[in-house]
């Protein structure tokens, strides 16, 4: 808390403070408010059209180091987090940088419309002469109590997934680079090779490194997906293709051993469009799974196949999958190869149905075996 503000509370309460005191502990059922605010594990503030905080919550008041809710009555949400903006001579959203702070400007929205508003707000504290950086999601929701219109404010702390997300962005993007100048090496070798017999494995290093980045890219699709900021890049492409790209793939996976992966083209090709790198995506999965699902002797099966509208795509093994296991297949982090794993398909489900407007599931059984599918639209 700041030195203005724990001096302030030193004093005794000014006549506004009893008189929001006496206000607020004459509403109906304030036990019954207290302890629903309290129950809040972010910091939770009751104000009034003033935006002068008439209760608080625990939480807030530990983090302020107040002890009782009637040490924080009047003052505004900025003051009791200790905004570094305000002075002894000004109030939380009269400086001139509350006109950029997300909690007063939902606070003054939401006080206008009468309307529940969300947003993030950015604030710089000073605790005990150290500066404290946070990102906050801010909710407000308009409440009537006792006839009287207040604003019920929460705020919780985003400060470990910002900060997170902004690491994360910055190793995919590093990584990327370092990849991208590793494929412009191996493309080099490939048009300077004058040897035959190191074109197999300069072809083996060009589709390995080309997994890789798909992987690092998948992760950053899932991030977008999940957040709801994925942008599609659609084309038309040719189905055959599509599945033997990924069929040239899979082909060097290290689980592959001796097993076979058969294309089945079940009509004549066909162009769809819609996003290549989210359907590989898709698909990749999908035969990752059948792989590591089938037995040394067991072969794969990748096809295609089109109806009105529609696209189908099928990958095929002669595993069964246990009953217990496929009532959690799509569930995000369930995986039965572990700890850490789990996202392959729940980015099925994910990519497919939210983001390409399709539909994925699956069959099984002892003699038919697994098959995974999509149908999506032929245009998007």
């Amino acid at each position: 808390m700041s030195e203005s503000l724990a001096s302030r509370h030193k004093k005794n309460i000014s006549a506004l403070h009893q008189k929001l005191l006496k206000d607020i502990k004459t509403v109906d059922n304030f036990d019954l408010v207290q302890q629903i605010l309290n129950s809040n594990t972010h910091f939770s503030a009751l104000i009034n059209s003033d935006r002068r905080i008439v209760l608080s919550n625990q939480h807030l008041l530990k983090n302020s180091g107040l002890e009782k809710f009637e040490e924080a009555i009047g003052e505004n949400p900025g003051e009791i987090l200790s905004c570094i903006n305000i002075t002894d001579n000004t109030r939380c959203g009269n400086t001139v940088n509350c006109k950029y702070c997300g909690i007063v400007s939902n606070i003054i929205e939401s006080t206008a419309t009468r309307k529940r508003t969300t947003g993030e707000a950015r604030i710089t504290s000073r605790i005990k002469d150290k500066l404290v950086n946070y990102d906050f999601q801010v909710t407000c929701s308009p409440i009537v109590l006792s006839g009287e219109s207040y604003t019920l404010v929460n705020i919780m702390d985003i400060s470990s997934e910002k900060r997170n997300e902004l690491l994360e962005n910055i190793f995919f993007h590093d990584v990327l680079n370092r990849l991208g100048g590793l494929n412009g090496i191996i493309q080099m070798l490939k048009f300077e090779n004058k040897q035959p017999e190191l074109e197999e494995f300069i072809t083996l290093l060009d589709t390995i490194g080309e997994m890789i980045v798909e992987d690092i890219q998948t992760q950053r699709f899932i991030k977008s997906a999940e957040n709801e900021n994925l942008i599609l890049n659609i084309h038309e492409y040719s189905a055959f293709g599509i599945i033997e790209s990924v069929r040239k793939q899979i082909a060097f996976l290290p689980t592959l051993k001796i097993r076979q992966i058969e294309i089945c083209t079940e009509c004549a090709d066909f162009t769809i469009k819609t996003d290549l790198s989210l359907l590989k995506r898709i698909l990749l999965n999908m035969a990752k799974n059948a792989v590591e699902a089938s037995t040394e002797q067991g072969s794969v099966r990748i096809s295609c196949s089109r109806k009105p509208g529609l696209a189908i795509f099928n990958v095929t093994n002669p595993g069964e999958i246990p009953r217990d296991i496929q009532r959690q297949i799509f569930q995000r982090s369930f995986s039965t190869k572990g700890q850490g794993r789990g996202l392959g398909t729940y980015s099925m489900k994910i990519f497919g149905e939210n983001y390409l407007k399709g539909k994925v599931y699956f069959r099984t059984g002892e003699k038919a075996g697994t098959t995974f599918t999509i149908e999506l639209p032929l245009d998007i």
